[in-house]
């Protein structure tokens, strides 16, 4: 299969604008992935001349959009779920979702397709944010008491590599489950975690495979933070989250594979 339909980078943009830190990273991107068909989602209504002029002015070759329609974080939740979504990218065998909030450090994405996982995302290291997680779900807090979560743990969407033909089966097969109560919270909940108890034969990445594909690091400011890092010999080919978690440990290393300084945002974490 041709690389350019082995995979296709799926960049979601919400914004007009995107701040300065995204738009160094969008920059990156269009260069890293030169070789790779990209994909920008976004809502059917938003003005999208930005990305336009840094798409020209990248002469990436191979650059489109695709508009949806959808208003505010709980529909975009829900668009990741539908059999709409996928459709969309069914010329493609894989996706590799990357938000601008996440960092992709090389491009070898043909090596994670070879593996023949359906979902591959972020692994999630802080323990504040799950334990939050779980509590916010009555589902989430049965399958931590019965410790089935440890058999499913949650790994984020936001840098992810999805089989695009598993994932519209399955949003098919599973759209009565997303309509009931309590049952779908976030896509990274429902792919991570809901899918594989639904559906044994659904491939998660286990997270000692996941963990060398993306990361999202704990808070600074918690006790898990330095013992973590200094367990991390090697960079996964990318992290999730570095805006929030773990801001000045990644920022050496994004300014470093982007050769650009970010911008100060004041934020210390």
């Amino acid at each position: 299969m041709s690389r350019n339909k082995l995979v296709a980078v799926v960049i979601p943009v919400h914004e007009a604008t995107p701040d300065a830190n995204e738009t160094l990273v969008l920059g990156y991107y269009l260069k890293l992935f030169a070789q790779y068909p990209i994909v920008f989602v976004t809502q059917s209504d938003l003005d999208t001349g930005f990305y336009e002029q840094m798409i020209h002015e990248s002469s990436h070759p191979n650059c489109s959009f695709e508009r949806f329609e959808y208003k505010g974080y709980d529909e975009y939740m829900h668009l990741l779920v539908s059999e709409a979504f996928y459709a969309r990218f069914l010329e493609y065998e894989y996706m590799l979702m990357t938000h601008l909030d996440a960092f992709v450090f090389n491009a070898d994405l043909e090596h994670w397709c070879k593996l023949n996982y359906d979902y591959i995302g972020a692994v999630v290291y802080h323990k504040t944010y799950v334990r939050e997680y779980v509590a916010s779900s009555r589902i989430l807090q049965t399958l931590h008491k019965f410790r089935l979560l440890r058999k499913h743990p949650l790994q984020k969407g936001g840098l992810s590599l999805r089989k695009v033909r598993t994932f519209y089966r399955n949003s098919r097969l599973f759209k009565p489950v997303i309509r009931l109560t309590d049952i779908f919270y976030t896509e990274d909940f429902f792919w991570s975690i809901r899918v594989p108890l639904l559906n044994p034969f659904f491939r998660v990445a286990p997270t000692k495979v996941a963990r060398h594909f993306a990361i999202e690091l704990p808070d600074a400011r918690s006790k898990d933070f330095d013992p973590f890092v200094n367990r991390l010999y090697h960079l996964p080919m990318g992290c999730h989250g570095w805006k929030v978690y773990g801001y000045t440990f990644w920022k050496s290393f994004l300014e470093t594979f982007m050769h650009k300084h970010l911008v100060d945002t004041g934020k210390e974490d």
